[in-house]
């Protein structure tokens, strides 16, 4: 009987957990601002573990004064065509005029991230992202952000079979 009670109430725990993160996800993608971040060269997709491509972004304005924590905030500047760039951290400098909050970690030899590291999309469907040179973010103002999609050289969304240019990026494709 107890141990029914107990199953019963991590089943309930878990339905709890992911509806939660579901929601968070679904607030980000519907109210955060859109932020596109620079791809630096990218590994093509992975065949034996999926149809999805390797992103690598060109975060960091200067590589100096990364801070010892594993993760924390970072100070985001988004220049006139909505390029960010991290520019500084929490605890290592002020906040800067006009930046804003990301979440980071850092992964593999100091490499900081955003998160984002994969873009996944439909099985045969890869040629359309060859010429991705921005990811596209949605980032909140506690700092938290998703990745919406991939753009062109012209910052231009790169749109799915049958999707509406607003549906997911917040880009207006021309």
């Amino acid at each position: 009987m107890i141990r029914t009670g107990l199953v019963i109430l991590g089943l309930l725990l878990c339905a709890w957990s992911f509806a939660t993160g579901f929601r968070a996800g679904q607030d980000i993608r519907t109210n955060g601002d859109v932020v596109l971040f620079e791809l630096a060269p990218v590994d093509p997709r992975e065949l034996f573990l999926g149809d999805y491509m390797t992103l690598n972004y060109d975060l960091l304005e200067d590589e100096t004064g990364l801070p010892e924590e594993r993760k924390g905030i970072a100070w985001l500047s988004v220049d006139a065509d909505g390029v960010g760039r991290i520019v500084g951290y929490e605890g290592v400098t002020p906040q800067p005029e006009g930046t804003r909050r990301i979440r980071y970690s850092q992964r593999r030899r100091a490499r900081v991230s955003i998160g984002g590291e994969r873009y996944y999309f439909q099985s045969g469907t890869g040629e359309r992202y060859e010429d991705a040179d921005y990811g596209i973010f949605r980032v909140m103002p506690d700092g938290r952000a998703l990745l919406a999609g991939l753009a062109d050289e012209k910052r231009r969304p790169i749109l799915t079979a049958g999707e509406a240019p607003s549906e997911r990026s917040g880009l207006e494709a021309d």
